[in-house]
């Protein structure tokens, strides 16, 4: 089974990229509100998203707050065009792993996806959520 990756972002342009991009890595889900990601969310249970901070109604901050109350075990990797250091503590601290700004490298991003998605649970829980390794690479000093 392949794993699910989710991508909410209110552009259709940056949706219709990482789905392209991701396509080979899993099966992509897109939610172009925090709502629809929500719903999505709920019924598909994705190992990752890809959360825009930015969007109308429901921000990215209050989808990954929302989020985690039914997802813990999905990570999150906050992606946007904010590069705002309280902002990036204040994703972290809710519980993203990863926080991306645009423009970003695209295989810089792709790598950090198949990483989060080769962490085990248990690394994720012994690193606070946050998979720093994986199963195939040592941890990083």
């Amino acid at each position: 089974m392949r794993d699910k990756i989710l991508v909410v972002d209110d552009d259709p342009a940056a949706r219709k990229l990482l789905t392209l991009l991701f396509q080979a890595t899993g099966e992509v889900l897109a939610a172009s509100t925090g709502a629809e990601a929500l719903r999505i969310i709920e019924t598909e249970r994705p190992r990752l998203m890809l959360l825009d901070v930015t969007m109308p109604g429901m921000n990215g901050l209050e989808v990954l707050k929302a989020a985690r109350t039914d997802a813990t075990d999905m990570t999150v990797i906050m992606v946007t065009g904010q590069n705002d250091i309280e902002l990036a503590q204040q994703a972290l601290a809710l519980g993203a792993t990863e926080y991306v700004t645009k423009p970003f490298d695209l295989a810089q991003l792709k790598e950090k996806v198949v990483r989060c998605l080769k962490a085990t649970p248990k690394e994720k829980r012994e690193n606070t959520g946050i998979p720093w390794h994986t199963a195939d690479a040592p941890p990083r000093s």
